[in-house]
């Protein structure tokens, strides 16, 4: 399935208007939303148990599996991506205030979904049972479910497969003409010419036979290691006056965004057993 995403999602972003692909985008993640929601709804999961899974814990040889989690809630190179897709939307001061409020109901929306999916694995597999593919989290809800649980799963899925096939391309092609000041065209043939290279690398590593949630997970683990890196460059970034001016943070945000570069540097060093 994973490279018929690609296709798919190559498809998409040959359109190149970032209107009609920004819808694109909105219909995906509402299907994704939906399906994983009413699956986690339906599974009818022990409230109390989940309760208890909100304080914050790192048990001993999961600290893999949290910055993996970490980082494929909090991609690195979606931050970059917000940024150039806000200055496809919104132009000027006036649109700050729609620019918050979009990406604070992003950031919850991305919470319900992840809440949604741990939810269902944790129902379909208890601790100490394996998983090797999403379609085995389907059948394994079956007999909950019933025999719908494959198709709901297969929608969302695919739609999950779809965003991040057309984000992490995207979010390249936006990253490397900006810093080697090339036109964001998004119709332009070098523009078109990252986002298909990063597409294409994805296809080949596909097709060399390894594990595809091994790929998954050491990718999003990557992308958990490096998070701090980020974090720390849009906290020097966002409190530097001279670019900002009275955008810039304010106290509460720096405080805030310490605590997550504090916490990310602890999990990183205690993935490779320094602390």
């Amino acid at each position: 399935m994973g490279n018929y995403n690609r296709i798919v999602a190559g498809a998409l972003l040959l359109i190149g208007n970032y209107k009609v692909i920004e819808k694109i985008f909105i219909v995906l993640i509402v299907v994704m939303s939906i399906s994983f929601v009413l699956t986690a709804i339906v599974v009818k999961p022990d409230i109390a148990a989940m309760a208890a899974g909100f304080v914050p814990k790192v048990p001993d040889g999961t600290a893999i599996l949290v910055i993996s989690l970490i980082g494929t809630t909090i991609v690195p190179y979606t931050l970059f991506l917000q940024s150039a897709t806000v200055q496809e939307r919104w132009k000027g001061k006036e649109g700050l205030h729609e620019s918050r409020f979009d990406i604070i109901a992003s950031l919850l929306g991305v919470m319900v979904v992840s809440i949604s999916i741990i939810v269902s694995a944790a129902v379909a597999f208890p601790l100490g049972t394996g998983i090797k593919n999403p379609a085995d989290m389907a059948l394994q809800l079956e007999p909950i479910l019933g025999s719908w649980a494959k198709y709901v799963f297969s929608v969302g899925i695919f739609a999950a497969g779809i965003t991040s096939s057309m984000t992490a391309p995207l979010a390249a092609a936006y990253a490397t003409t900006g810093i080697l000041g090339w036109k964001q065209d998004m119709k332009s043939n070098r523009f078109r010419g990252i986002w298909a290279f990063i597409i294409l690398v994805g296809v080949i590593f596909s097709g060399m036979g390894y594990s595809p949630l091994d790929l998954i997970l050491f990718s999003q683990y990557a992308n958990g290691l490096i998070l701090p890196i980020i974090v720390l460059f849009f906290l020097l970034v966002m409190n530097n006056k001279r670019l900002l001016g009275e955008n810039m943070n304010r106290t509460w945000m720096n405080i805030v965004g310490w605590i997550i570069f504090g916490i990310t540097v602890l999990l990183t060093l205690n993935a490779f057993n320094i602390i």
